[in-house]
């Protein structure tokens, strides 16, 4: 920062000292006005079109862990705080934080993480007030942050609103029946859980229905019918076939981490099946099937229509930045679908922050 200013007060004084002599002699006053505004009026046009943030070595240099790339972040949040897209991916990071330190046992940690990921997605909730993705991803984060993983008034009157938008919203439905036995409306959780079923596939069906049934025991129901046999849905694989210049991959550091990801083709929400893939080595085939699914409530083989892309990310976050590699994504039909290939080339500038593939549901 110091050179830049140095360099940049030397170059206005270099400016000066070729227009100054020969204006002195004739044009006094307007010599000692230009000596002054030109300086004045560089530093001021700076600072309004400039990015000074732009000469700390720290939002230079790439980032070498998640804390740093979370770091970077929060620079940038700081500078642009109506970036709904940059407060969505900070509360996704710090949740799956939260998690990952949850299941190390280190759970005050945890909390903090719980804590900012709640923080960040209410601030994009103050941005889109009415998404309804966001509705029942903040109230997730705020049951999260909470010691008990209780859904809160404020936490459940969000799945409420998600609900009246979407009344088949599965995380939705799901969440807000945990809500309702968690304040003791056991009969509610029966109702929602129980339009959720019809949704969800063979083998998570399998399981809502004990959730359904306790349930039903508790509210004083009689047992749920027997559901009548289905034939199982069948499993279906994607062979996604991963190639990029190898002098693109060359611009990659050692932590790079390639994301393939399958989403809903015809509906929002998180991805249907998902890989992470440190130190990968293209090309690359892999295979997306139900095992890498993200939700019970939503598998590859249930899905008509996906978009298939990739991302090689350069910190190994999921936060998208300039130099990554990226894919264009290929929609098919998956029961039809044969070999997909995809091509990543490098990306000048971060995009598609919201739709970076999320590992949790």
């Amino acid at each position: 920062m110091t050179a830049f200013l140095l360099g940049a007060a030397a170059l206005v004084a270099l400016a000066l000292a070729f227009v100054l002599p020969a204006l002195w002699s004739t044009a006094r006053r307007s010599a000692i006005l230009l000596a002054i505004a030109l300086p004045l009026a560089a530093g001021l046009l700076y600072l309004r079109f400039g990015t000074p943030d732009a000469l700390d070595p720290g939002n230079r240099a790439p980032p070498r862990t998640i804390e740093e790339a979370v770091a970077q972040l929060e620079r940038r949040l700081q500078r642009e705080p109506e970036s709904l897209e940059g407060w969505v991916l900070l509360g996704r990071t710090r949740k799956n934080q939260g998690r990952e330190t949850a299941a190390a046992g280190r759970f005050d940690e945890a909390m903090a993480y719980f804590a900012a990921s709640a923080e960040a997605f209410r601030r994009a909730l103050a941005i889109a007030p009415h998404e309804t993705d966001l509705l029942v991803e903040t109230a997730e984060a705020m049951s999260l942050a909470n010691e008990e993983r209780h859904f809160g008034a404020e936490a459940t009157a969000l799945l409420d609103e998600a609900l009246a938008k979407v009344p088949n919203h599965q995380r939705a439905l799901w969440f807000r029946g945990i809500a309702a036995l968690q304040s003791g409306d056991a009969a509610g959780a029966v109702a929602r859980w129980e339009a959720l079923l019809p949704q969800v596939d063979a083998a998570t069906a399998e399981a809502l229905r004990e959730q359904i049934d306790g349930a039903r025991r508790m509210a004083g129901l009689p047992p749920a019918e027997a559901a009548p046999e289905a034939p199982a849905a069948a499993s279906r694989t994607l062979q996604v076939t991963l190639e990029a210049d190898p002098a693109d991959l060359a611009t990659l550091p050692p932590q790079a981490v390639l994301f393939v990801f399958a989403r809903n083709a015809e509906a929002a929400g998180p991805p249907v099946a998902a890989k992470r893939i440190p130190a990968a080595r293209l090309p690359l085939t892999v295979s997306l099937s139900d095992e890498d699914r993200l939700m019970p409530t939503a598998t590859l083989s249930a899905t008509p229509k996906v978009e298939v892309s990739a991302r090689f990310a350069r910190s190994g976050a999921v936060q998208p930045e300039a130099g990554d590699l990226v894919a264009a994504p290929v929609v098919v039909e998956v029961a039809s679908a044969g070999p997909i290939r995809l091509r990543l080339a490098r990306s000048e500038t971060p995009t598609d922050a919201a739709r970076a593939p999320t590992f949790g549901p």
